[in-house]
């Protein structure tokens, strides 16, 4: 299994049944269980897994990402109920990228690290020239430190690709789900290529896993993973995350949490990185977790990000 001294999950989802409460029915997929931090962690527990930093991503069926910032508060209270427990672990959260939701007082807390833009099955078509260059969008960016990064999730590549092009050149960007969910297209999809090479010439862009969203068969998604080592290096990719609690459903229809749990998600990655090793100089641990201390940085860069 994993390494517990860099064990880490880059996409998990924290929330109650209190925090489900205020949704309708008009959702992208199934209501999900709730996954209170306490109760994941005492299923990685169980399987003697320790993880050492979690990044609690905005769930996009929620309005707002006041979960996220509840997790801090319950991590800070199972570390003062349990001294020595829960001392090793760093949370971070990324929050809703909203202009006016991402404010200067909540990407002022200490523990989040970004903003995530969810855009499920939207096709290119649908993502405007200038949807993400209006006053109010140049704004956040404008408040993201720079040490934060803007986290963008879509299915198709292409659109990836066009929101990618609409965010200022100095941010840092993390791409969802190894950039496409559409494996049918192949790793020599020309819009995949051309979000790799717009990422390339940036410099500043990493695409992360946990990689079953393109495919949950790793012989299937590992030239997708290889075709990113290609173009931007070991150190552009983040492949240990669980997306737990897993919703959503594969491309024949399998709901992704009949397939998965943490420990099962973990496990996937782990024989990804080793497939996708095979083929580079990188070891699988450098895969999995070898740019986490770039993408989550430990300590707190000074100022924000140069206004352009």
């Amino acid at each position: 299994m994993n390494n517990n001294n860099a064990l880490i999950d880059s996409h998990v989802h924290f929330f109650t049944e209190e925090d489900l409460t205020v949704l309708g029915s008009d959702l992208p997929y199934a209501l999900p269980d709730a996954n209170p931090l306490v109760d994941y962690l005492a299923m990685l527990e169980s399987s003697g897994l320790k993880p050492v930093l979690l990044n609690n991503v905005h769930l996009s069926i929620l309005p707002d990402s006041a979960n996220v910032f509840s997790s801090f508060d319950e991590l800070a209270q199972l570390q003062i109920a349990h001294p020595g427990k829960y001392d090793h672990i760093r949370l971070v959260g990324t929050i809703k990228a909203d202009p006016d939701y991402a404010n200067e007082h909540r990407l002022g807390h200490p523990q989040v690290i970004g903003v995530r833009i969810v855009l499920h099955d939207a096709p290119p078509q649908s993502v405007a020239p200038a949807a993400y260059c209006t006053p109010p969008w140049t704004a956040l960016y404008e408040r993201l430190a720079a040490h934060q990064h803007v986290h963008v999730y879509a299915r198709s590549a292409e659109t990836n690709l066009r929101v990618l092009r609409q965010i200022p050149p100095q941010v840092r960007v993390v791409i969802d789900h190894l950039g496409t969910c559409h494996v049918e297209k192949g790793a020599q999809d020309a819009a995949f290529l051309a979000l790799l090479e717009a990422a390339r010439e940036r410099g500043n862009v990493w695409f992360k896993g946990p990689g079953y969203r393109t495919s949950a068969d790793i012989a299937q998604v590992a030239p997708f993973v290889t075709r990113i080592l290609d173009a931007l290096g070991a150190d552009k990719l983040l492949l240990q995350a669980s997306d737990a609690p897993h919703v959503g459903a594969d491309q024949q229809g399998n709901a992704y949490s009949d397939l998965f749990d943490p420990v099962g998600a973990f496990d996937f990655v782990r024989r990804l990185a080793h497939a996708a090793s095979e083929y580079c100089t990188a070891t699988a641990d450098d895969l999995l977790h070898g740019a986490a201390s770039i993408v989550f940085p430990t300590n707190k860069p000074s100022g924000h990000q140069v206004k352009k």
